[in-house]
């Protein structure tokens, strides 16, 4: 009882630890990603910018983990649950060899797609295309070399190594804007972009093995042989890959869309859209997998749904306070502050943006349910329906975007992920799971209803009749919502639980502690 105590107690520690470096790695990334994306799109231009996101969202179609990432944490957190490490030693030795034989699958059809990548492109200048191929052959082969490496992630989630996981996205993200900087500053261009991105992928790689090595006790037993494990491990993951299949026929496949019927002004003025839903998207997964060991100790309890309920309600309020400010402020403040960070050429991307944000409003915030439903192995209803959304946007993309280019495609997400991903999704959480959805949507949203109607209101307001004409002056209304929000969330919005939470993280900032 005193040992599963003081698990319980690291365990929490290592989730808050986590969650901290999370959200300051996100704010890192945003505050230089503002400052440095502007700059890097003129250093290098619009046309090279859009090669760029074309070719990382064209290759992520054949580099996936196929689910075994995912399959890996599950199966991890539910042999440590059952204090059984020799089943957790022998599942690595299965995924390792399967891996390696994927690599060589990718491998032979990354060869045969790059045999014909100008008649995939065809909107493509023929300059463009000459350095498509190039760009194509440098990240591809870094992400054959960093695939058999998926499955640490899974194994830092699964032993509740969130410090490590979350330090290690610092260290990217820094690493990366630094020495491209730096190249940029010496001339280098859309080559050095793509180089960099890779160099420090295998430097993070190298972090993550050295610290499994020497700090999880795990024995990969290579030669062990387990049909019926891998049967099951295989049909888990069947599913996974489906979903990773539709998540990027939704948003990823886009730039290959309007590469083909558009162009790449287009897929620059998206790929704007993409950065800013990036950020949103993060900012609510900041708490991502570090939940999934909890969940799946609460499942081998019996009647657990109210438990995993609560818990839903508990993270989903938390992620809806900080979604609720996000949005807001891109509804109110989005189209001027597009316009005054990238320029007016880039004012339709605001559209974008929305369409790609506002359902998230409701998405993101319903993480324990996601993770609840990958712990009891019923991933199929998601595959299913992601399988639909992604294929109602494609095909609304390849009809609108030759007319209105990215804004048709943007137009094809927003129907598909209203549909399948909110409305389709909550009936599987309430019938499938159980979940009470309905006392959710109730305590999560209810209750911060008003503060978010008020922030809106005053938001819109506000530029009305402060319209800003740099950034530096967009700053002070920034902070002057985010104050009003603040505000009127702790006075009218959030609980005593969530105000005493909020206090004791205050009381242990520096310069408040007497």
């Amino acid at each position: 009882m005193k040992n599963e105590n003081i698990e319980n107690v690291n365990s929490s520690h290592q989730i808050k630890r986590g969650a901290i470096i999370s959200y300051a790695a996100i704010i890192f990334n945003i505050v230089a990603g503002l400052i440095y994306t502007p700059w890097m799109i003129k250093q290098i231009g619009r046309s090279d910018y859009g090669l760029y996101i074309l070719v990382t969202s064209f290759l992520s179609y054949f580099v996936m983990d196929f689910g075994l990432g995912s399959a890996i944490a599950r199966f991890i957190a539910k042999y440590r649950s059952q204090h059984d490490d020799e089943k957790v030693n022998q599942l690595l030795g299965l995924t390792s060899r399967f891996y390696l034989y994927i690599s060589l699958g990718i491998f032979v059809a990354l060869l045969v797609v790059y045999a014909f990548l100008g008649q995939i492109f065809t909107e493509l200048t023929p300059s463009e295309l000459e350095k498509f191929y190039v760009i194509f052959c440098i990240a591809g082969f870094f992400s054959l070399l960093s695939f058999p490496f998926m499955p640490m992630d899974g194994i830092l989630i699964a032993y509740e190594k969130f410090v490590i996981l979350k330090f290690s996205d610092i260290i990217s993200k820094v690493g990366v804007i630094i020495l491209m900087v730096i190249a940029l500053l010496l001339g280098y261009k859309l080559y050095a972009l793509v180089a960099i991105n890779a160099a420090i992928g295998i430097i993070i790689i190298l972090i993550k093995l050295t610290y499994i090595h020497k700090n999880i006790p795990i024995k990969v037993q290579f030669n062990y042989k387990n049909n019926k494990l891998l049967k099951e491990l295989f049909k888990f993951s069947l599913w996974i890959t489906i979903i990773g299949i539709a998540q990027r026929l939704l948003i990823n496949i886009v730039p290959t869309i309007l590469g083909r019927y558009s162009g790449t002004e287009q897929i620059a003025i998206f790929s704007i859209g993409i950065i800013i839903e990036g950020y949103t998207w993060t900012f609510a997964h900041a708490l991502n997998g570090l939940f999934l060991p909890k969940v799946s100790k609460m499942h081998l309890e019996s009647n657990n749904q109210k438990e995993i309920t609560d818990l839903m309600i508990k993270v989903g309020r938390l992620q809806l306070l900080i979604m609720g400010l996000l949005i807001i402020g891109l509804v109110t403040f989005g189209k001027e502050f597009i316009m005054l960070w990238m320029g007016k050429e880039f004012e339709p991307s605001y559209q974008i943006v929305l369409l790609l944000v506002l359902p998230g409003i409701i998405t993101l915030t319903q993480e324990i349910a996601s993770t609840y439903l990958f712990v009891v192995n019923e991933v199929r209803y998601r595959a299913g329906i992601f399988i639909v959304a992604s294929i109602v946007s494609v095909i609304i993309g390849i009809v609108l975007s030759p007319s209105i280019g990215a804004l048709g495609c943007a137009i094809g997400i927003f129907i598909a992920t209203m549909s399948c991903h909110v409305i389709g999704m909550n009936y599987v959480y309430w019938k499938v799971l159980k979940l009470n959805i309905f006392r959710f949507f109730k305590e999560c949203y209810l209750g911060l209803l008003m503060p978010l109607g008020l922030t809106l209101i005053i938001g819109f307001l506000i530029n009305k009749y402060y319209p800003a004409h740099n950034l530096f002056m967009f700053a002070p209304k920034a902070i002057a919502l985010s104050f009003i929000y603040g505000f009127l969330m702790f006075f009218f919005g959030i609980n005593e639980s969530e105000k005493q939470m909020f206090r004791s993280l205050l009381s242990k900032l520096p310069f408040i502690k007497q």
